[in-house]
């Protein structure tokens, strides 16, 4: 991500706090072609009008949050809990974390997320499902294996073995000897490497932290359908 030079090395993926104008005056100096926003709202107020294709991808939640979980915490990454129950109750910035970032709801708003704000709530899904229909492509992690016809058509990319490589950049920090080096199907034939919330949670947190995880299940399901419906799409383009 670009802007962890542009910020001296503090950060990266905070697009959301520079204008459009330092964005693209940045990239092209800096001979960037790519621009990661990880951290931050999409502000669907400006960034659709960066001069852009608009890239996203989706996990199903509740494995997104275990791998945090694993990633940060048991493979001592700056975490300070072995405990998944204190983790979570101290990580309530992943809480329904995709909605709020397609959302971009104004500071203030995280009461709505629970409780009795149903009108709100349905008005935050809704500008989620809007900014995220706009994006020229949304992959599904679980579906890469089916990803290259659009990746190949939308983005450029005429090699696309990446989608079913196992990229683990991290993988000399913390190790994982789990024998699945090798991987034809993208994130869904990497079963046994990843951790399974059934099994690796208990009945009570599986069931707090689906609750937390909500609306995000909801937005995941509607770009599963996204990339799904896209994909018969480009079939059917090529067919005719």
């Amino acid at each position: 991500m670009p802007d962890m030079g542009w910020s001296g090395n503090k950060n990266a993926g905070y697009l959301h706090s520079w204008s459009n104008h330092e964005i693209t005056t940045r990239m092209l100096s800096s001979g960037f072609r790519i621009a990661g926003n990880e951290w931050e709202n999409f502000d669907v107020s400006r960034h659709f009008d960066l001069p852009a294709i608009f890239a996203t991808s989706f996990r199903k939640p509740l494995d997104r949050a275990l791998s945090q979980f694993r990633f940060e915490c048991i493979e001592d990454r700056g975490c300070v809990t072995k405990d998944v129950h204190q983790w979570w109750d101290r990580r309530k910035d992943l809480w329904n974390v995709y909605t709020r970032t397609f959302s971009d709801p104004a500071v203030g708003v995280k009461e709505y997320f629970r409780g009795s704000h149903v009108q709100e709530r349905m008005n935050l899904m809704a500008t989620a499902i809007d900014t995220l229909s706009k994006f020229h492509i949304v992959l599904c992690m679980e579906f890469l294996a089916y990803a290259a016809p659009q990746v190949k058509s939308i983005l450029g990319f005429q090699d696309v073995s990446a989608l079913t490589t196992r990229v683990r950049p991290h993988i000399s920090q913390a190790v994982r000897d789990d024998g699945q080096d090798r991987n034809i199907l993208g994130s869904a034939g990497i079963k046994e490497a990843s951790w399974d919330p059934k099994d690796y949670l208990d009945k009570d947190q599986y069931k707090r932290m689906s609750e937390d995880l909500a609306l995000d299940e909801i937005l995941t399901d509607v770009a599963r359908r996204m990339f799904l419906e896209r994909l018969v799409c480009e079939d059917d383009t090529n067919d005719s």
